[in-house]
């Protein structure tokens, strides 16, 4: 895996784009935007989301092209995590803490 570009959202919130296909090749060269949150909701397991904790949250977008505009629209405060639930790589019952 390598980070390809690293960014702060208004609110704060870490983002990276990742590159994973070097490491498997179903992936898309440079699709994924990885993001450190707080969590807003607790959820049960040693090793989900607790509210008010840091957690990764990883979108898997088609194409890198894709995942380039998702991360400069969320870096420009034009978007945020949620308005790319549908992209959103990790249990849906999740999505209530971004």
């Amino acid at each position: 895996m390598q980070i390809l570009k690293d960014g702060v959202m208004p609110d704060g919130t870490e983002i990276r784009m990742e590159e994973w296909n070097e490491s498997y090749e179903f992936m898309p060269y440079g699709a994924t935007i990885a993001s450190y949150p707080i969590s807003k909701s607790t959820h049960k397991g040693s090793f989900a989301p607790k509210e008010g904790e840091g957690y990764r949250f990883s979108f898997n977008f088609e194409t890198h092209e894709e995942a380039k505009c998702a991360f400069d629209d969320l870096v420009s405060g034009n978007k945020t995590l949620a308005d790319f639930k549908d992209k959103f790589n990790g249990k849906r019952e999740y999505l209530d803490c971004f």
